[in-house]
């Protein structure tokens, strides 16, 4: 996603300085075993199992404020920004404000699409942390928030986010031919992976008023685009698409248009997970793939379209600057 390189840098800031802190002030044994577990999970980008850990080193240290602020960061990191933000305001009422703190409920706000409020916060950590202020990562950050082009709200009253490196697919290649693989390890998720690929899949073809088409074949030989779900985490994970548990992959052919197309949805947490994400998630993240797999290369710079740089609870489907923007790409394929 474009603006998804600072964002990383930002979230790789949070969890530096978490570490740093941790290092720095030692707990009882107890809640210190159950932080290191935490941040052992943090490393691999466990965030659920690490915040499992650091709710129960709050158990035997209710009023540490590390807790609350590591508690904060997987919040934050798992897109559950609201809790994210009352958990750090715990962490700063308990302890005072720390550069870390400031860091974590700034990309927390920043995916909230509030800006200025993060872009508050980010100066905050700078003067809590002066030597944070001069690292790249903050540098790339402060710069992205200040500048209008990159403000990662965009413009409200702009009706599309079309960019020209947006290609559909050819009239030719309607309809697309789509086929959901089965995952043997994950028996009786089949039925509902498929209803969620199609009914993303439907949200996109009519918002281009059915020039957009597919339909469902059985063998991924016989398929443009090939649907994977999976519990590994690392088979999704992507620097330029943080907060989204999904990824596309796509061969593009010389003219640029759309070839053979892979996509990849994470369903559980983790491998062994007792249950599947929640359904509305799984779904947003669907839709947002499918929105790559049918040509957008790119994203959108507002946070409310399932288009932008992670995917928010909040979202229920595609916007109407999302709908503008597929119909204005396939028009203008047709021009």
């Amino acid at each position: 996603m474009p603006d998804s390189v600072s964002q990383f840098h930002l979230k790789q800031n949070c969890i530096g300085l978490l570490l740093l802190g941790f290092i720095s002030s030692p707990l009882p044994a107890g809640a210190a075993d159950m932080q290191a577990e935490g941040f052992k999970f943090i490393r691999v980008k466990n965030y659920a199992k690490a915040l499992d850990c650091f709710h129960a080193a709050l158990q035997e240290q209710p009023n540490n404020w590390q807790i609350w602020q590591s508690m904060g960061n997987c919040q934050m990191q798992l897109g559950r920004n609201d809790a994210a933000i009352t958990d750090l305001q715990k962490s700063i009422e308990i302890g005072g404000i720390h550069a870390s703190q400031c860091t974590i409920m700034a990309a927390a706000l920043e995916a909230q699409g509030q800006p200025k409020q993060a872009l508050a916060w980010l100066k905050l950590a700078c003067t809590a942390d002066p030597a944070s202020a001069g690292t790249p990562g903050m540098q790339a950050a402060l710069m992205r928030l200040q500048d209008p082009q990159n403000n990662p709200t965009g413009s409200p009253a702009a009706p599309d986010y079309m960019a020209p490196l947006f290609k559909g697919w050819q009239q030719d290649a309607m309809p697309i031919r789509v086929f959901v693989r089965p995952n043997i390890q994950m028996p009786g998720f089949q039925d509902a992976f498929v209803e969620i690929v199609r009914d993303s899949l439907n949200q996109w073809c009519k918002a281009t008023g059915n020039t957009v088409s597919y339909k469902l074949v059985n063998s991924a030989e016989a398929a443009n685009v090939v649907f994977d779900y999976t519990e590994h985490r690392e088979l999704v994970s992507s620097q330029h698409e943080l907060g989204i548990d999904g990824n596309t992959e796509m061969l593009a052919k010389q003219d640029g248009t759309p070839g053979p197309t892979n996509v990849i949805i994470l369903v559980k947490d983790h491998p062994g997970a007792s249950k599947f994400r929640d359904r509305g998630i799984i779904a947003q993240c669907c839709l947002h793939e499918v929105g790559h797999a049918l040509g957008m290369h790119g994203h959108s710079p507002n946070s409310h379209d399932v288009m932008f740089s992670t995917t928010l609870v909040s979202h229920t489907g595609l916007t109407e600057r999302d709908k503008n923007t597929i119909r204005l790409m396939y028009k203008q394929r047709e021009r």
